[in-house]
C-alpha cells in the first residue's frame, strides 16, 4: 500500500491514496473486520471518487472494490473478513454474509468443501469462478441499500430522485431549467418547504433571506413609487378617441402614476462595512439576494433592497486608490460619531 500524498494535479488511483487525508484507511486496511459492510464501502468510495459506481452496467475492473466469499464455513464473527489493497486493480473485499459458498452459502455445503480443498492445494480456480458471480450478487445488494438512502447519491455529486421530487415542487424539474440561477439548487432545495408554497408572504420571505446571509432582514410592504405610462396610454388630443381621453374613466394627467402596492423593500443590517460592501451591485451577496427575492416573488412585485449599516463602521470620506469612495454607496460627510445606523443606500433589485 503506498504512503506517499497525491497533488491536485495527480489522479487518486488505489496505490495513491492519500494518508494523511484519509487516516482511517490504515484502520480499514488493518482491521476490516471492524467496520459494517456498507459504511465501509462507501468510505472506499468516497476516497476515489473517480472510479464507476459498483452495481451499475460497468467494467467491474473499473469499480473501486472488488468482493469475493469468504470460502470458509466457519461461524462468522463480523461482516468483513478481509481486505486486500493489490498494487494495481480495485480494493479486494471478502465477506461472510452472502455468497454462492462459504458461511452464508447458498450452494450446497459440498460446493464450499470442494472450494476449501482446491485452496488447500494452491487452486483457486473454483474460487475466483464463483467471485464473478459474488461479485456481482454483493454490488446489487449495496445498490438495493442505496436505493432508499438518498443522501448517498447526493454525496457524489449526482442527482437523487428525492431532489428531483424537490425540484419539481419548486418548478425546475426540466432540466432546462436547473443551474441557471445565481445562487445555487441546492440551496433552493434546502428552502423547498418555503419557496413552494402557494401563499407568498413576507414572514417567509425573511426568514430565507435571514437564515441564508445571517443577517437581520425586514420587509416593508406597500413601498409606493411612481412608474411611467406608455406614450400610447397618456392623456393626448387626438382625433381617434381613447380610453385615456375620457375625463373621469382613464384620463390621468402627466406621464407618471403612483402604485402604492406593487413594490417590496428589502431592509438588510446593520451590516459592518466588510458585509456591507458584498450587498453592493458586483458583489456576490448581491447576486443572491437578486436571484432569491426574484425567485420568490417572480414577476409579481418590484423588489428593492435598503442596505443599513453599523454606525461605528462609518467610514470617513477619502480620496484613495483602494477602495475609492463610492457616491451614493459608501461616502458619507462625517465629521463626528453617527447617532444612528445610515439606511440611506437602497438598490433595485
Amino acid at each position: 500500500m503506498a504512503t506517499t500524498g497525491r497533488t491536485e494535479d495527480t489522479p487518486v488511483t488505489s496505490t495513491t491514496v492519500d494518508l494523511e487525508r484519509w487516516p482511517i484507511v490504515k484502520t480499514l486496511d488493518r482491521e476490516p473486520y471492524l467496520f459494517e459492510f456498507f459504511q465501509a464501502v462507501r468510505m472506499l468510495m468516497h476516497m476515489e471518487p473517480e472510479k464507476e459506481v459498483i452495481g451499475r452496467f460497468t467494467n467491474p475492473a473499473n469499480e473501486v472494490v472488488r468482493f469475493g466469499a469468504y470460502a470458509p464455513v466457519a461461524f462468522p464473527a463480523s461482516q468483513i473478513q478481509e481486505l486486500e489493497r493489490p498494487p494495481d486493480g480495485p480494493v479486494r473485499m471478502r465477506v461472510n454474509f452472502m455468497g454462492l459458498t462459504g458461511p452464508s452459502g447458498v450452494l450446497p455445503l459440498m460446493y464450499s468443501e470442494m472450494v476449501i480443498d482446491r485452496l488447500r492445494a494452491r487452486d483457486r480456480t473454483m474460487r475466483d469462478f464463483f467471485d464473478i458471480f459474488n461479485h456481482r450478487m454483493i454490488s446489487l445488494f449495496y445498490q438495493a441499500w442505496e436505493k432508499y438512502r438518498f443522501t448517498i447519491p447526493y454525496e457524489r455529486g449526482e442527482r437523487d430522485p428525492f431532489s428531483h421530487h424537490l425540484l419539481a415542487l419548486l418548478g425546475l424539474a426540466t432540466p432546462g431549467l436547473q443551474d441557471r440561477q445565481d445562487v445555487s439548487d441546492d440551496a433552493l432545495l434546502f428552502y423547498a418547504g418555503l419557496l413552494s408554497l402557494h401563499t407568498r408572504s413576507a414572514t417567509v420571505l425573511r426568514q430565507v433571506l435571514t437564515d441564508y446571509f445571517r443577517v437581520p432582514v425586514e420587509i416593508e410592504q406597500f413601498v409606493g413609487a411612481w412608474y411611467p405610462i406608455d406614450k400610447e396610454s397618456q392623456c393626448s388630443m387626438s382625433e381617434t378617441p381613447n380610453y385615456s381621453d375620457q375625463l373621469g374613466f382613464g384620463a390621468v394627467v402627466g406621464d407618471e402614476i403612483w402604485d402604492q402596492q406593487s413594490r417590496v423593500r428589502i431592509q438588510i443590517g446593520p451590516l459592518t462595512l466588510e458585509r456591507y460592501m458584498e450587498f453592493l451591485p458586483g458583489g456576490e451577496a448581491y447576486r443572491h439576494v437578486r436571484a432569491l427575492a426574484g425567485f420568490f416573488t417572480g414577476k409579481e412585485y418590484d423588489v428593492e433592497i435598503q442596505l443599513i449599516l453599523r454606525r461605528e463602521e462609518v467610514p470617513v470620506c477619502e480620496l484613495k486608490a483602494e477602495p475609492g469612495p463610492q457616491l451614493g454607496w459608501t461616502s458619507w460627510v462625517k465629521t463626528a460619531d453617527f447617532r444612528r445606523d445610515p439606511g440611506d443606500t437602497i438598490l433595485e433589485l
